[in-house]
C-alpha cells in the first residue's frame, strides 16, 4: 500500500517502487523514470525549445542533414520538424541547401548563431547542475559524472545494439 508522502516526486518513487520491487536496478530504472518526469515539467515553450535545440546538437555533430533524417533521429512526424526547421531559418539558427544532384532534396545545416544558442543553453544548463550539486563534494560531483557517463555510453552501445539486431 502506498504511504502518505509530501512530494509528487515521492508519490512517483512510492508507487514505481511498489510496482517494480527493490533490486539495484530497479532503483536505477525508477531515478532515471523520476529524472525524466521532473525535466519534463516544464512550459510547452521550453519543451519547443528543447526540440529546437535537439536538432541543432544534431546538426552540429553529424553535420548537414535531411529534414528526413531529423525526423527520423527525433521520432517526430515530418511536418513537425519542418515547422522547427522554419523556425530555425527565421532564427538564424540553419541554413537550406539543395542537393546539387537531387533538387527535391534539401540540406539542413548550423550555423554560426546555432552554435552560439547550443553554447548559451549548455552554460544554463552547468548553472542548473551547479545548483543542485552544490551541496555535493567534489569527489561526489566527480564520481557521479564519471559513472553517469559510463552509463549513458552502455546504454548508448545496447540500443545500437538492439536497433541492429
Amino acid at each position: 500500500m502506498l504511504q502518505p508522502t509530501t512530494s509528487p516526486l515521492e508519490r512517483t518513487r512510492a508507487f514505481l517502487a511498489e510496482a517494480a520491487g527493490e533490486s539495484t536496478n530497479t532503483q536505477l530504472a525508477l531515478a532515471l523514470i523520476q529524472l525524466l518526469m521532473t525535466a519534463k515539467r516544464v512550459s510547452p515553450a521550453q519543451h519547443e525549445q528543447a526540440t529546437v535545440n535537439a536538432m541543432l546538437s544534431k546538426l552540429a555533430i553529424e553535420g548537414p542533414m535531411r529534414s528526413a533524417d531529423l525526423s527520423h533521429f527525433l521520432q517526430l512526424d515530418p511536418s513537425t520538424v519542418s515547422r522547427h526547421i522554419n523556425s530555425m531559418l527565421d532564427d538564424q539558427f540553419v541554413t537550406k541547401t539543395t542537393d546539387e544532384h537531387d533538387r527535391r532534396v534539401h540540406w539542413i545545416a548550423i550555423c554560426d548563431n546555432g552554435r552560439a544558442r547550443l553554447s548559451a543553453r549548455l552554460l544554463e544548463r552547468i548553472t542548473q547542475i551547479e545548483k543542485v550539486t552544490e551541496a555535493w563534494s567534489e569527489a561526489d560531483r566527480t564520481n557521479f559524472g564519471a559513472l553517469l557517463a559510463r552509463f549513458v555510453t552502455d546504454f548508448d552501445r545496447t540500443i545500437n545494439e538492439a536497433e541492429q539486431a
